[in-house]
């Protein structure tokens, strides 16, 4: 009890200091949702990135970590919970930032005592024991909405915001007497995604979501986030099932034709 208290405390004391105003000009040109967002969100928004920098601990796996590289990271996290409250992921611990793609072991089982071993190119990683890693450049293109629908540090949040019960399985945190109807309709827009890659047709984001239900929730998230008005013109049930989990919606501020203007 006393420890939560303190830590209650520290953080209002964190989130009433005025915001520096170099973070407020790199977090202009790292994240450009930012200018969409009002004056009240930018306030909580500017609040929720304080306590986060103060939280976390930044590490560089062959690179410098900046005032830049943390707030263009704090920054798209900060937009995911901006309908979240006071949640600052706080079984996340460490963020390991990398200056390109970074390689972790994987293997499979070929029988008998036999396994194939290989090492694959991984964009970001999130692990249940409190720690993620983050390629930089991909940072820097998601922040500044260069990679169409995509945002790594967005998929990675996504992955740590549904394993909120324990387990990355696909489903958010939501209300025990809405998940298993919520589950049902997701359960159904990922069939209909299935299908329509199964059939050639043109879908809102990229066919790694069929990878499994988490990456299904975690690419849908960033499309939810980077271009929701793409993500309604091809499953409004996708986006609406995202807005109740996320508790709040981006169609409302992300501009119609925010993809074809460049920074």
């Amino acid at each position: 009890m006393l420890l939560s208290w303190l830590k209650s405390r520290r953080r209002r004391r964190l989130r009433e200091r005025p915001f520096p105003p170099a973070w407020a000009d790199l977090l202009r040109r790292t994240v450009r949702q930012v200018e969409w967002l009002g004056d009240e969100e930018r306030r909580r928004l500017e609040a929720w990135i304080a306590v986060f920098l103060a939280e976390k601990r930044f590490e560089g796996c062959g690179m410098g970590i900046t005032d830049e590289v943390r707030l263009a990271v704090a920054g798209q996290a900060g937009i995911v919970a901006l309908g979240l409250g006071d949640h600052y992921f706080d079984r996340l611990r460490s963020i390991l930032v990398h200056p390109d793609d970074f390689r972790v072991p994987n293997s499979a089982p070929l029988g008998g005592d036999l396994a194939l071993e290989w090492q694959e190119a991984r964009l970001g990683e999130t692990w249940t024991g409190g720690s993620m890693s983050l390629s930089w450049p991909d940072v820097v293109a998601g922040g500044r909405m260069r990679d169409g629908p995509r945002s790594v540090v967005i998929h990675e949040f996504a992955h740590q915001f549904d394993g909120l019960d324990g387990e990355i399985d696909g489903l958010p945190p939501l209300p025990p007497a809405r998940t298993r109807s919520w589950l049902a309709e997701w359960d159904a827009c990922r069939g209909r995604f299935e299908a329509a890659l199964e059939e050639g047709r043109a879908t809102a984001f990229d066919e790694y979501a069929a990878e499994s239900p988490a990456e299904f929730f975690a690419v849908a998230s960033e499309c939810f986030f980077q271009d929701p008005h793409r993500l309604v013109r091809h499953d409004r049930a996708v986006h609406d099932l995202l807005t109740e989990a996320w508790r709040q919606d981006p169609l409302a501020r992300v501009p119609q034709q925010a993809r074809n203007r460049r920074r």
